[in-house]
C-alpha cells in the first residue's frame, strides 16, 4: 500500500520537476473514502510531458535511480522511491481504447494528498472511466463501489455520472454497466 506520506513526496518531486497531471484511478476512491493509504499504485494522466514520449521519464528515473518500467498499455511507469517506501506510478494518455474526455480532465479538482496539491478527477468520473473501460476487474471495482455508495461511505452525484457518461459514443452501453453494478441511476 501507498502512504500518503510517500505519495505526497513523490508527486512533489514530479511536480517540481514540470511534470504536469490529474490522478484518475484508484487513488480517487481512497481520497474520497477518507484512507491513509492510496491503494496499490497511483495513476496519472499525464499532461506533461506525454506519457507517449519517454524521455524526460527516462531522465527523472534515472537521475534517482529509480525504476522505469511499462504499464499494460506500454506508457511510462515509474517506481519512486519515498521516505523510504517504493511508489508506483503509472502514467497514462489517450492510446487505443483508453480514453479520457478533456472535459473529464478541465473539471478535475484540486485536492490535497499530504502537503501537495493535485488534480484529481471527480468520483462520478472515475466511475464513468471504469464503466468504459469494461474489463473483468472493472465491473467488480465498480460493484464494490456500488455497495459502498450503498452504505454511505461514498458519496456519488446520479446526474454528474449521467452527464460524464454522455461524454462518451455509446452512453445507453454505459449507463447498463452502471446500473448493473449496482448504481441507481
Amino acid at each position: 500500500m501507498v502512504s500518503k506520506k510517500e505519495a505526497a513526496e513523490a508527486l512533489r518531486i514530479l511536480l517540481d520537476e514540470g511534470f504536469r497531471f490529474t490522478v484518475i484511478g484508484g487513488t480517487v476512491v481512497e481520497l474520497n473514502l477518507g484512507s491513509k493509504d492510496l491503494g496499490d499504485d497511483i495513476d496519472l494522466f499525464s499532461e506533461e510531458p506525454s506519457a507517449l514520449e519517454e524521455e524526460e521519464f527516462i531522465r527523472v528515473a534515472e537521475a534517482r535511480s529509480w525504476v522505469l518500467g511499462q504499464t499494460w498499455l506500454g506508457t511510462p511507469r515509474i517506481v519512486a522511491r519515498a521516505r523510504g517506501g517504493e511508489v508506483p506510478i503509472e502514467f497514462y494518455d489517450n492510446l487505443y481504447d483508453f480514453y479520457v474526455p478533456p472535459e473529464i480532465l478541465e473539471d478535475a479538482v484540486r485536492t490535497m494528498i499530504g502537503n501537495v496539491r493535485v488534480r484529481v478527477v471527480r468520483l462520478e468520473d472515475h466511475v464513468v472511466l471504469k464503466a468504459n473501460s469494461g474489463r473483468g476487474s472493472d465491473i467488480e471495482r465498480l460493484k464494490e463501489i456500488a455497495r459502498m455508495a450503498k452504505k454511505g461511505r461514498l458519496r456519488i452525484d446520479p446526474n454528474r455520472v449521467i452527464e460524464t457518461v454522455n461524454l462518451f459514443d455509446e452512453p445507453q452501453v454505459l449507463l447498463r454497466r452502471l446500473r448493473d453494478a449496482g448504481f441507481r441511476l
